[in-house]
């Protein structure tokens, strides 16, 4: 496994090798909000959470590469719980705006459709591209551009950030991957563009262990 400048990049092996190391990696446990956007049932015995960054390459090629065969397979299924925060990289300008303005679009329940046209190949993430994607999602555009102009979501965003590395989670994109008790998801950790079959057996495997009530 390499890291370049904090994002996690698997060659072929290093991504084969991965689904034993995230068997054995210490627990991580996370404590999930109520109304924080998720897609899938709330009840699915598997929660996945993302750490992502909107100018993270890596983060745009598991959009495109993984995520469509993920949600077929198990969100759509009612089997996983998909939920995104966020943890904008330093080194990327782009990326905190284009989480506030996320969060801004969720104010006007437009949050996933905004989060996958910022996270697709080629978006433009400057501050005319964020003002024109809204336009596109028939946002509220004063509603939308005050909110934006306002930071109303920088905090929070840079808590998620924080929390993030207090999880060791320091490069994007960043998973946990397990189950939830009492609000507080427990699971195995990784990190990088990884291919759908590691998900699909780290997800298998948690499949399993519910199913025999461990």
């Amino acid at each position: 496994m390499t890291k370049t400048a904090g994002v996690v990049a698997l060659s072929a092996v290093a991504a084969l090798a991965l689904v034993a190391a995230l068997a054995a990696s210490p627990g991580a446990k996370l404590r999930l909000l109520p109304d924080e956007a998720a897609r899938g049932r709330p009840d699915a015995p598997v929660t996945i959470v993302e750490f992502t960054d909107y100018q993270c390459p890596f983060c745009k090629r598991f959009e495109a590469e993984t995520w469509p065969q993920l949600k077929r397979n198990y969100v759509d299924t009612g089997k996983v719980r998909f939920i995104v925060r966020d943890l904008p990289l330093e080194f990327h300008d782009a990326a905190l705006p284009a989480a506030e303005a996320a969060h801004c679009a969720g104010e006007q329940g437009k949050f996933w459709p905004m989060h996958d046209a910022l996270i697709a190949k080629g978006s433009d993430l400057s501050a005319g591209g964020l003002q024109a994607q809204a336009a596109r999602l028939s946002l509220d555009l004063p509603r939308f551009q005050a909110c934006v102009a306002q930071h109303r979501y920088a905090k929070e965003v840079l808590r998620n950030a924080a929390l993030a590395n207090s999880l060791g989670l320091q490069g994007t994109p960043a998973f946990i991957i397990g189950r939830v008790r009492d609000g507080e998801l427990s699971g195995v950790s990784g990190m990088g563009a990884q291919p759908y079959e590691n998900f699909a057996q780290q997800i298998e495997e948690e499949l399993a262990a519910a199913k025999a009530g461990r």
